[in-house]
């Protein structure tokens, strides 16, 4: 409803229904009121009572229910001088020919007068009272001046500067600052046997402290033989097979670029399985690196090698050395009939390893142990391609 009427006032303009101005002379104008003037007003009025006798009825305290004719009495008053200006055909009463008020000026002393004194009897709660609250509160508390002189302090206010047993403490506020103490003797007392009792204790927590040294230092002792043990198991058979071409007939020079070929897989394999540890994932670039290295040897046997690195990205750590076994597996089994290799890292999204060769490999003789690669291969002009796929069924 006050939606629809504040849109009539709004567009007056249009149709005229609230008021009109019709010149009177060349200084002055006669404003006309019509009906719907007088609806707002009824409805304003209807409105303001009607807020009025809510607060009234909902109000719990009786203190405030009896005082209703507080804020009634100012807004009665000014409501006459309304009726007085209507009476007088919308202008206000004149005396030596100076108006006694404006109608705008009226209304809102009415609701200034109304509220007021809802307020004054407490039925409309306000920021009023708070020196009195501060004094009667049970802190031990003082206001003071910019001049340092004390304005207000509370009912349990004492000097305790100096008290060992009382926390000051003081904040700037407009005008000046307040001071308060807080007890703190229990808390002072509690200290005390806090530091007893840490004295008591001090021998023992050094004593545990050297425990959980000691415990912490064999765990990561145990954690690291654990992680040697397995990095030799997985190593042992090219360990084996350095051992047996150093021991075994040929030239020298032939069974030192062996040995490297076998070695350089040893140390890069450890490499990968020690970072395996801290890291559930790993670039292809450290793949790309491992397999360079072992090409670098494979050439110093006359094999001519190729390699290309896709683009880099981040695997589990265990398919990356699970390829770098492939890779070294393929190595082993064409190192004495191959005369060409490439090998490519991550060409695309679903192959991690591939590599192309003209010797023969037996890959149902791989066996991959991680079920998240499959290792495929085919022959084509007399050339082996061999891919390692991640996804799928697990070859052998």
């Amino acid at each position: 409803m006050a939606g629809v009427l504040m849109s009539c006032v709004l567009t007056n303009d249009i149709h005229h229904f609230v008021l009109s101005v019709a010149k009177t002379s060349d200084t002055s104008d006669h404003i006309s009121y019509h009906w719907l003037y007088y609806v707002i007003f009824v409805w304003s009025f209807a409105v303001t009572l009607g807020s009025f006798l809510l607060l009234i009825k909902k109000c719990k305290l009786s203190q405030c229910r009896r005082k209703w004719y507080i804020p009634i009495i100012p807004a009665a008053a000014v409501f006459v001088l309304i009726v007085v200006y209507y009476i007088c055909g919308g202008s206000s009463p004149h005396i030596l020919g100076i108006s006694l008020y404006n109608i705008q000026e009226i209304y809102l002393f009415l609701y200034m007068g109304l509220w007021e004194g809802c307020i004054r009897i407490g039925l409309i709660p306000s920021n009023t009272g708070y020196n009195r609250l501060f004094e009667i509160t049970h802190i031990n508390a003082e206001m003071e001046s910019a001049d340092g002189k004390t304005a207000y302090y509370s009912v349990d206010y004492s000097d305790t500067e100096g008290n060992e047993d009382y926390n000051r403490k003081t904040y700037a506020i407009k005008g000046g600052s307040v001071t308060w103490s807080e007890d703190i003797s229990a808390i002072n007392r509690l200290n005390h046997d806090i530091e007893d009792a840490t004295e008591q204790i001090d021998g023992e927590n050094d004593l545990i402290e050297a425990e959980n040294r000691f415990l912490a230092e064999k765990s990561k002792y145990e954690t690291q033989n654990r992680l040697y043990d397995k990095i030799a198991r997985h190593t042992h058979p090219q360990l084996v097979r350095i051992d047996n071409i150093m021991n075994g007939s040929g030239e020298l020079e032939q069974k030192m670029k062996l040995s490297l070929l076998f070695g350089t897989y040893v140390k890069r394999c450890s490499n990968l399985m020690l970072a395996a540890d801290n890291s559930r994932t790993m670039s292809t670039k450290e793949l790309y690196l491992s397999v360079r290295e072992s090409l670098e040897q494979i050439q110093a046997l006359g094999i001519v090698c190729e390699l290309i690195n896709g683009d880099t990205r981040e695997i589990s750590s265990g398919k990356l050395i699970t390829a770098y076994d492939v890779f070294e597996a393929v190595i082993e089994s064409v190192i004495d009939t191959a005369s060409t290799l490439s090998v490519r890292i991550s060409p695309d999204e679903t192959v991690l390893l591939s590599i192309e060769t003209d010797g023969e490999v037996n890959t149902d003789s791989i066996r991959i142990q991680n079920t998240g690669l499959k290792l495929m291969s085919h022959s084509e002009d007399d050339i082996q391609h061999i891919a390692l796929s991640i996804g799928g069924e697990v070859n052998g």
